[in-house]
């Protein structure tokens, strides 16, 4: 695309502000910058006016005028957010000591705008719809404003928060330092912000050429993320259809943030891409997006996409989201079973089986998820990037009609999930560190052995509920017949392990298993009960149960729907 009209100009970072009114579109990012990035903002620059250096280049801006009205900000808002908060800081200092002359006049030239037909005071920087509101009141409105008081409901909102103290904690450690002359060197602050901290604004007459600039810096090292580029991308190639791609990327957006997840974005985009185009690394993924990707037809195509499947994807990060009402009982479950076994892998799979699969073989595959999923802990050998694969390919076999039910699904996974005789002398041998897992698995185990059906539903993981009891304690006392030295070693194998009521379960402590063994009866768990019919407890006796645990496992995660 040619550029047409860019104009370029060399401005202190704060004459910017003076200069405009700008707003953030609203399909860009919110507020990033985290304490540490705010911190070394501030430091550069007063590291720079320290040294003395006559200019201080802090990079570039990127703004967009296509209809006339406020020009927007495509590319910058980071440092000229960070900058506006810092001035507002030094505004404040200013009012609490009474200085009103100079709060009005950084306001006025830097803060706010008027407008002179409706006397409106105007938000020189404007964040997006997402951001602002709570911009204006937590930073620009005056400290003695009950609007300061505003509460953050986003992370991007605490960021703002803590960016504010940071600028309010520099600007008294300025005046502290500069003691009856801390007036006059944050006001040499701002005059450096004004004219010296430099940055280069590139000014557009439309989106279109702006989304090239964004896309040229970034290819010149500018650090921006993937989903920055592909919007981007995609804007740039939209033409005519921007408005329909511009609104399917804020429909993707605010499908994904009602999971509460500010990072799930990225992972959404990997994971959509690998469920519909096959495994893709993530520095891969931007390339890989263009190059299948060329024009505005396509990218019309893949923004349409995208926003479709998020509203799935939400629901896969979310057992709670409406979209299960679709479902049985059990398919929450599972969901929140995966959840606990804290597996992201399966999700370019189980995006294409909602997408393709009804109900029923959702309902389905979702138990062979999670009985893949323990498998796979449990044996290992697989790692997580080489399961994604196996499990994105699977997906492109769902949304090309390879593959239409469960029973296909789990016959096409037996050369890469655990076999039965693997799982099972596997289990024999496992030690579980953490206590989540140990618990869902012997909670399952304990629904394999009651006969109940889909065992592999997610177990109460309350520990005010139901604990952990450790038979043999980790330091045994001489009430123990196992050496101190061995027992570390089998103090975390799962037939070491039972379930027993908190209560119960912490009364007990390090007692020796003759003590135990009435309180393990008493249990209502099975397995637990069953413990107790040992005549003592040592590493055979560990062994032996762990075998029939394991073969228990077998019923517990089946490889057949």
């Amino acid at each position: 695309m040619k550029l047409e009209k860019l104009a370029t100009d060399l401005l202190g970072v704060a004459k910017i502000l003076k200069n405009h009114t700008l707003s953030v579109p609203t399909f860009q990012r919110a507020y990033a910058w985290e304490a540490e990035h705010v911190r070394e903002f501030f430091e550069d620059i007063s590291g720079a006016m320290s040294r003395k250096e006559p200019e201080y280049f802090l990079g570039s801006l990127v703004l967009s005028n296509s209809s006339g009205a406020t020009p927007e900000l495509v590319d910058g808002q980071q440092r000229l957010a960070t900058t506006t908060i810092l001035i507002a800081a030094i505004r404040d200092h200013f009012i609490s000591i009474a200085d009103s002359g100079r709060a009005r006049s950084l306001e006025s030239e830097f803060l706010f705008a008027l407008d002179r037909r409706t006397q409106d005071r105007l938000p020189r920087l404007r964040l997006n719809e997402l951001d602002h509101e709570f911009f204006e009141k937590r930073v620009l409105s005056e400290p003695t404003s009950s609007d300061r008081k505003v509460e953050p409901t986003r992370d991007s909102h605490r960021r703002i928060a803590v960016a504010a103290d940071e600028a309010r904690s520099q600007v008294a450690a300025i005046v502290k330092a500069n003691g009856k002359g801390g007036a006059d060197a944050i006001l040499d602050l701002v005059d450096y912000l004004e004219k010296q901290a430099l940055v280069i604004s590139l000014g557009v007459p439309d989106h279109a050429n702006a989304f090239v600039i964004f896309e040229t810096l970034n290819d010149r090292g500018l650090d921006l993320s993937i989903s920055d580029l592909l919007k981007n991308y995609l804007f740039k190639l939209a033409g005519d259809k921007l408005n329909t791609v511009k609104a399917n990327w804020i429909k993707m957006g605010g499908a994904l943030e009602a999971t509460g997840d500010e990072s799930v974005l990225l992972t959404y985009l990997r994971h959509f891409w690998a469920s519909t185009n096959g495994p893709a690394r993530e520095r891969e993924l931007y390339s890989q997006i263009k190059k299948k990707t060329p024009n505005k037809q396509s990218a019309v195509k893949l923004a349409d996409e995208l926003a479709d499947s998020a509203q799935l994807y939400a629901a896969i990060v979310n057992p709670n989201h409406v979209h299960w009402a679709n479902y049985g009982a059990s398919a929450r479950k599972h969901l929140e079973t995966l959840q606990l076994l804290r597996m992201e892998q399966f999700r370019p799979l189980l995006l294409a089986v909602l997408a393709k699969f009804d109900a029923k073989n959702v309902e389905r595959t979702m138990a062979l998820l999670v009985s893949w999923s323990v498998r796979f802990l449990v044996v290992g050998g697989l790692g997580g990037g080489s399961l994604e694969r196996h499990y994105a390919l699977k997906a492109q076999e769902v949304r090309s009609g390879a593959i239409t039910n469960a029973a296909q699904l789990a016959k096409e996974m037996l050369s890469v999930v655990p076999t039965d005789a693997e799982f099972e002398n596997e289990f024999k041998v496992a030690r579980v560190s953490q206590s989540y897992l140990a618990r869902y698995y012997l909670r399952a185990l304990e629904r394999a052995a009651a006969g109940e059906p889909d065992p592999e539903l997610v177990p109460n993981d309350n520990e005010a509920e139901i604990n952990l009891e450790h038979i043999l304690p980790e330091n045994p006392s001489t009430q123990w017949s196992v050496p101190a030295d061995k027992a570390g070693a089998e103090y975390r194998r799962i037939g070491n392990m039972v379930l027993m009521k908190t209560k119960i379960n912490s009364t007990i402590g390090n007692s020796g298993f003759d003590k135990k063994k009435p309180i393990l009866k008493s249990s209502k768990f099975l397995l637990t009960q069953e413990a107790a019919k040992a005549k003592e407890w040592n590493i055979s006796q560990i062994e032996k149960r762990q075998e029939k645990l394991a073969k228990l496992a077998i019923k517990a995660w089946p490889l057949k729907p």
